[in-house]
């Protein structure tokens, strides 16, 4: 592992801060970048990618990386000095407003003419050159703000990978992600091992966000280029939304650093380890016919029936499928079985977003993860004053899979978010 430190320019005197990126692995061809705390309130993905950096050094040593790694723990440093009376404020940058996932910028036109003459018969020569490319103008451009600073940093790095992935998490929330129609077959193991019960597909959500900013190139030169040239299937975007944010855990954050390391195992990013296996099999012992355990790798099982002891455990068993048993035993046992996909991808545009009409408390009436029908109250708001009740009712119906953490809302507050089957919604598809 080598970290590198990356300083932005400063908003004041005497302000200057860094973002520092984590480096694994020797291969340049296939790419991995994974940050944290884009909103820097967001500390759920910072537990995780912190698990991430021990486990990646070990995964190094071990010589199992298949790919180029890079690690951003703290992907926003700006966020990180925003505090006011005690409370952290890390979605929107304070002096600007501006939200920190979003207007990140779109380089495919520009790439697209620069690149025009220069690309090859050769798919991985053209990934080369665009990522040459790419790397050469945000370390050509210079940034006017900290703000576009950290962006243009940011982009730099991530815009080079084949796989992105985005930690961050909601108010309160079920474990779900984001990503496109186009990235979806490759994320799926993810959502699979993360246990993501809402998975929501968009090619394009609206405000430029990092994720769909960071493929927005790759897409862009295919579309342009991909009836004359063999052009590289490009950057694949998640963002992974980590339950709530007050969901910092130590155990939780190392099993979702466990699911993304299985997760990337199985999609050819880390090498599998040779496993051990234990199978049961007759042997010889004195005084009885107890079962003795013998566990081997998967060459020594393979042999078993060949040669050593436990071929001639194997020749004393009575039932004459048991080497068949034995097999299925070992090849279950071999590679990493992913978990079933708990609920299928929907589109973003599906989600339906209930805003509270009124001020007062609310009372949700359902839970997270609930399946929610059209017509159904899904939380009341009460004018504790009045004795007014004003019910929150769903329109379309889906899972309810997020809400705002406050109790408390303001009109026109963003209370609930369902994820339904179909389409409902268009234009800007993210939260504002």
């Amino acid at each position: 592992m080598h970290q590198q430190h990356h300083p932005l320019i400063s908003a004041s005197l005497g302000t200057q801060r860094e973002i520092v990126s984590f480096h694994f692995g020797e291969e340049k061809y296939k790419q991995v970048y994974i940050q944290a705390s884009l909103h820097g309130d967001e500390i759920p993905g910072m537990a995780v990618a912190w698990f991430l950096k021990q486990k990646l050094m070990a995964l190094e040593s071990a010589g199992r990386l298949r790919a180029g790694f890079t690690l951003v723990p703290v992907a926003n440093p700006l966020a990180l000095s925003q505090h006011w009376h005690g409370t952290h404020l890390g979605r929107f940058h304070s002096e600007s407003g501006q939200d920190f996932n979003r207007r990140f910028p779109a380089l495919g036109e520009k790439l697209a003419a620069e690149l025009a003459s220069s690309l090859t018969p050769n798919e991985g020569d053209n990934k080369r050159l665009i990522r040459d490319a790419i790397d050469r103008h945000y370390r050509d451009v210079i940034a006017k703000t900290e703000l576009e600073a950290q962006r243009f940093t940011l982009m730099r790095m991530a815009s080079q990978a084949d796989l992105m992935i985005d930690l961050h998490c909601d108010w309160e929330a079920l474990p779900h992600l984001y990503t496109t129609p186009h990235a979806w077959p490759d994320i799926e193991p993810l959502a699979r091992w993360l246990g993501s019960e809402v998975q929501l597909l968009a090619q394009i959500s609206g405000g430029e966000p990092f994720d769909e900013a960071c493929c927005e190139p790759w897409l862009t030169l295919a579309e342009r280029f991909g009836d004359k040239y063999p052009m590289p299937r490009g950057l694949l975007p998640v963002t992974l939304e980590l339950r709530g944010l007050r969901d910092v855990d130590p155990d939780q954050a190392e099993q979702d650093a466990d699911a993304i390391i299985s997760a990337l195992r199985e999609s050819g990013y880390i090498a599998a380890e040779n496993p051990l296996v234990s199978v049961e099999v007759a042997a010889p012992v004195i005084g009885g016919d107890e079962l003795a355990l013998v566990t081997a790798n998967a060459e020594d099982i393979a042999g078993m029936a060949e040669s050593s002891a436990a071929a001639s455990a194997l020749e004393a068993v009575d039932m004459p499928e048991e080497m068949s048993v034995i097999k299925q035993r070992h090849t279950e046992g071999a590679g990493a079985v992913s978990p079933a996909l708990k609920h299928p991808a929907t589109p973003l545009a599906g989600c339906e977003y209930i805003h509270s009409p009124v001020s007062g408390l609310i009372l949700h009436r359902k839970k997270l993860g609930a399946h929610i029908r059209p017509g159904e109250v899904v939380a009341e708001v009460v004018d504790p004053v009045t004795d007014f009740v004003t019910p929150l009712v769903a329109e379309y119906g889906g899972v309810l899979y997020a809400r705002h953490w406050a109790k408390f809302a303001t009109a026109g507050m963003l209370v609930i978010r369902l994820a339904g089957e179909d389409e409902v919604r268009s234009g800007d598809l993210l939260v504002g």
